[in-house]
């Protein structure tokens, strides 16, 4: 299953697209996406009327959506996916700075993920990987290593560091824009179907997953 993990809607403050447009753009393009995570900046949105959205649009479009956060830490920018009513609780996602350990830790034990977003690229958890995985374990169990919008460089050192540290590789577009530059050029494929965010963090802590770059036709081919 393909699944772009990092997507940012009109609901972060630097992208103008609705959730409809990303959902028709992949619909139209016979990728074959199967889900797109909507990681909105410093932003969880959790009323009813947008799960109502959503529903509908995954319904219509037969692409599943989860809503996860790209939070705004010490060391960087985080894809959080699992957020409990205990996260909401003890950290205020649309802060910045927000303690990365901790939130680590937390998510962790809340049964979700905390994933360094490009951490080659404005962010201090790419030089910080082996101590935080000394004393994190299985708490960082996954970077992001294959993102849109870096360059070859900061997506090879990434990948590198997944390697050397054991880490599970995973991918996202990073999109702004629903066009060919910003949307449907990498993902995450998963070994099994998910249908809820929880089935996706226990995939990704798992392991069962790998990153995945789009090609040109529309195809796909799994990341070295």
């Amino acid at each position: 299953m393909i699944v772009d993990l990092h997507v940012h809607t009109l609901l972060s403050a630097d992208s103008r697209v609705t959730a409809e447009q990303y959902l028709e753009f992949a619909a139209g393009s016979g990728s074959g996406l199967g889900a797109v995570c909507f990681t909105e900046h410093r932003l969880f949105p959790a009323d009813a009327e947008l799960e109502k959205v959503y529903a509908e649009l995954s319904t219509r479009f037969k692409i599943g959506i989860f809503r996860g956060i790209e939070a705004d830490t010490d060391l960087g920018h985080l894809l959080l996916f699992g957020v409990t009513r205990e996260v909401t609780r003890r950290f205020d996602l649309s802060s910045r700075l927000l303690k990365s350990e901790l939130l680590i830790e937390v998510m962790h034990s809340e049964g979700g993920v905390a994933i360094p977003a490009h951490p080659f690229r404005d962010s201090g958890f790419g030089s910080r990987l082996d101590s935080l995985l000394a004393r994190h374990g299985p708490a960082l169990g996954a970077i992001e290593v294959l993102n849109g919008q870096n360059s070859d460089e900061e997506n090879t050192r990434a990948s590198d560091a997944a390697q050397k540290l054991g880490l599970t590789a995973v991918g996202g577009s990073d999109a702004h824009f629903s066009t060919a530059r910003w949307f449907l050029n990498c993902a995450t494929e998963l070994e099994r179907e998910v249908h809820t965010v929880e089935e996706l963090c226990k995939e990704i802590r798992a392991g069962r997953a790998q990153p995945f770059r789009f090609s040109q036709d529309g195809r796909g081919e799994e990341e070295e």
